[in-house]
Formats: C-alpha cells, sequence, structure tokens
C-alpha cells in the first residue's frame, strides 16, 4: 500500500512543470488575446493533458486491464502524434510571442525624446 503511494506521488511530481506553464499561458492569454497567446494556450493545455495521461491514465490502464503490448504502442503513437503537434503549437506561439516582444523594444525607444540633461550625477 505504502509502495503504491509512493509511486503515486511521484508520478504526480512531473505535472508540476507543466501545471505551472498552462497557468502562466492562461495568466497571458487572459492578459492578451493574440494568436500567440492562443497557440501558447493549447499547446500548453493539451501538452498537460496528455502528461496527465501518461503519468496517471495510462500506467492505470496497463496495470490493471492487461492491455496487450500492441494496443499500448498504438495509444503511444498516437499521442505522440497529438503531442508533436502541440510542441509545434507552444514553440510557434513562444517564438511569436518573442519576435513581437523583441520588434515592440525596437521600436520603443524611438517614441520617446533623448535626454540630452549633463547635470545629473
Amino acid at each position: 500500500m505504502d509502495s503504491s503511494i509512493t509511486s503515486i506521488f511521484f508520478s504526480l511530481i512531473s505535472l508540476i512543470s507543466p501545471l505551472f506553464v498552462f497557468i502562466a499561458s492562461c495568466y497571458y492569454i487572459s492578459k492578451n488575446v493574440k494568436v500567440d497567446a492562443i497557440l501558447l494556450f493549447i499547446g500548453s493545455g493539451v501538452a498537460l493533458l496528455l502528461n496527465v495521461f501518461y503519468s496517471v491514465v495510462m500506467p492505470y490502464l496497463v496495470q490493471n486491464s492487461g492491455m496487450p503490448v500492441s494496443e499500448v504502442t498504438r495509444y503511444y503513437t498516437i499521442l505522440g502524434v497529438i503531442s508533436f503537434i502541440a510542441g509545434l503549437c507552444f514553440a510557434t506561439g513562444l517564438f511569436l510571442l518573442i519576435y513581437n516582444t523583441v520588434n515592440k523594444k525596437n521600436i520603443a525607444p524611438h517614441q520617446f525624446p533623448i535626454n540630452n540633461d549633463q547635470s545629473i550625477g
């Protein structure tokens, strides 16, 4: 009994980082609904769901239902393709966010006058 609780606890630890990324994506999309926020939200949400499936659901199904190896392989193949698409969505959203942030920083200095006051300091 104690061994199963420990194994469940250690399998749930792997869900902490995807959960934090999903929460950050939810916060970002609540503040700014743009394409990059939507892609980050979709990518992190699907990744979190797949991580739950890999960590909790799949071991439960394999242990309790005695799934044959061919069926387990089929599930992992399908989930691998879905995970790849989710990763592409997240990476695209992240690159769009970085690109937009870098472009804003390049434009922002030109909007403010240069301070030529040499009397300070």
